[in-house]
């Protein structure tokens, strides 16, 4: 799939609401973290994933901070994590406030 983005910094993956999963990649030199569906309609081929939308990862002066940026402003480069956390392993010991929106396969990812 081409994601007309370079440098990609890092990716992680988040619960999708009624199943499945998104992908949520940064990039080393932009600050907008894309989001994929790898699996759009469920059928487990990846063949027709898709960007699902894009997050600016950008800060105005409502964003709070704890320090001010000292160089290199809008370089990106920003890891990314997805709560509740859904993969194998953590998933199983989420508690129910977390687990609630998960379906049985997202609670359950290696059967």
């Amino acid at each position: 799939m081409p994601l007309k983005i370079s440098g990609c910094h890092g990716a992680n993956f988040g619960a999708k609401e009624g199943g499945g999963y998104y992908a949520y990649i940064t990039n080393k030199f932009s600050n907008r973290l894309i989001v994929v569906d790898p699996d759009p309609n469920g059928d487990g081929d990846l063949s027709d994933a898709e960007i699902a939308g894009a997050v600016t990862l950008v800060a105005d002066h409502r964003v709070p901070k704890d320090d001010k940026i000292s160089s290199l402003a809008g370089f990106g480069g920003q890891g990314i994590v997805a709560l509740p956390n859904v993969y194998n392993g953590w998933v199983q010991n989420l508690n129910s406030q977390w687990s609630a929106g998960l379906t049985d396969q997202q609670r359950n990812p290696v059967q």
